[in-house]
């Protein structure tokens, strides 16, 4: 479930962080280098503590993937303005290329999920009886569209990808109305999102439209960015609550779930991971004023990897190892602990292997197709947000 420029303002007004001849890259506005993350590494915290919480009984999965749906809506705002609105059929090159953008790594850690439940079972009993796919599942395996609602899908990080997709094809019917109609856009936006949210609770994309529009305001709207101190508060606010949480006894059931989840834990920790990422979201929006290096774009794209390449051991363990589960604490982390180094090194390897060469084929079609030039010249997005 895988990772910055600040952007014109959309009334003319000149980029603020524009230089010529140079990528477009975070560069320090309101938020200095000392009082927030880069912005690449802030997107593989967010993923490890998606690993964390597949691995352990830590139950704060869902705020990573808000906060990247936040910062997913701030680039698809930033680079629609510097990159594909300056393209041929700006829409259907848009879409294409966060598709592409996904495609590569989803479909291989599909595949291999897909191995694991359907084709290794014919020739390896499993342990534990593996659910077969219905039809549903077997397309969102390839498709992505439907996994948040399809039962049974075996790589289970993905249903972000498919609200993440969703996202795609509205997005930039958001920006228009957005630049010419704020306030339309936000009232239609927010009762859409309550109606969706009400209806279908959480199957259905439109229920995750705040986070995405927060982020795109945060892009358009340059005093909506966080002050270094407001920034600095919301990550202190943020471990603050957590280590409530975690210390008060009568707490404790809403932030660790494990195997065996409690009423509580059931009933309170969705809520508690909404209001978590609500409370962390400027320190977010901050870490995207901060300049990328090599390194940290590195981070940035391996986070996509990561979020999605890490369920493939925990897949196979839970249907062929699944004695791990009731072994001791200190013995299960011992156990565990290679797997999840296997993760981080298979996420690394498909960054590199992968995702970076395909990402290299899909910025040359966007090149081909643009028309003109979004900004000055010389300018080019520097990184972007694969959605987890």
């Amino acid at each position: 479930m895988r990772t910055c420029a600040r952007k014109s303002n959309g009334n003319g007004a000149s980029n603020p962080l524009a230089r010529p001849r140079r990528r477009l890259e975070p560069q320090a506005g309101s938020i200095d280098q000392e009082s927030s993350m880069a912005p690449g590494a802030f997107r593989f915290l967010l993923a490890s503590i998606v690993v964390v919480f597949h691995y352990t009984s830590f139950g704060i999965g869902h705020t990573p993937v808000y906060l990247f749906f936040a910062l997913s809506g701030y680039w698809v705002d930033v680079m629609w303005q510097h990159k594909y609105a300056a393209t041929r059929d700006p829409y259907t090159t848009f879409v294409v290329s966060r598709a592409w953008r996904l495609a590569p790594v989803f479909l291989l850690c599909s595949l291999l999920a897909l191995a694991i439940v359907d084709v290794l079972p014919r020739f390896v009993p499993p342990r534990v009886p593996v659910t077969p796919l219905d039809l549903r599942a077997l397309v969102a395996s390839f498709l992505i569209f439907g996994y948040n609602t399809a039962g049974g899908a075996p790589l289970v990080p993905a249903w972000s990808l498919d609200i993440e997709m969703e996202f795609y094809l509205v997005a930039p019917l958001i920006i228009v109305l957005m630049q010419h109609k704020p306030r339309v856009a936000l009232i239609a936006c927010a009762g859409v999102s309550a109606v969706s949210f009400a209806l279908f609770y959480d199957r259905a994309f439109t229920s995750y439209l705040p986070w995405f529009v927060a982020g795109m305001l945060a892009a358009r709207y340059p005093v909506l960015r966080p002050s270094r101190a407001v920034a600095l508060g919301s990550a202190a606010l943020t471990l603050a609550v957590i280590g409530v949480f975690a210390a008060a006894p009568a707490l404790r059931p809403v932030l660790f779930g494990g195997a065996h989840r409690s009423a509580a834990y059931l009933a309170w920790n969705p809520p508690f991971n909404i209001a978590l990422a609500a409370i962390a979201l400027p320190f977010a929006i901050g870490s995207l004023s901060l300049r990328s290096n090599t390194f940290d774009r590195l981070l940035s794209d391996a986070s996509y990897s990561l979020y999605l390449v890490h369920w493939l051991p925990l897949l196979f363990i839970s249907h062929y190892v699944s004695q791990i589960a009731i072994l001791p604490h200190a013995t299960r982390a011992l156990v565990t602990a290679p797997l999840i180094l296997l993760a981080y090194a298979a996420a690394f390897g498909l960054t590199l292997c992968v995702d970076r060469p395909c990402g290299r084929v899909r910025e040359r079609f966007v090149e081909l197709r643009r028309t003109k030039h979004a900004a000055a010249p010389g300018y080019e997005i520097a990184a972007e947000s694969p959605g987890r």
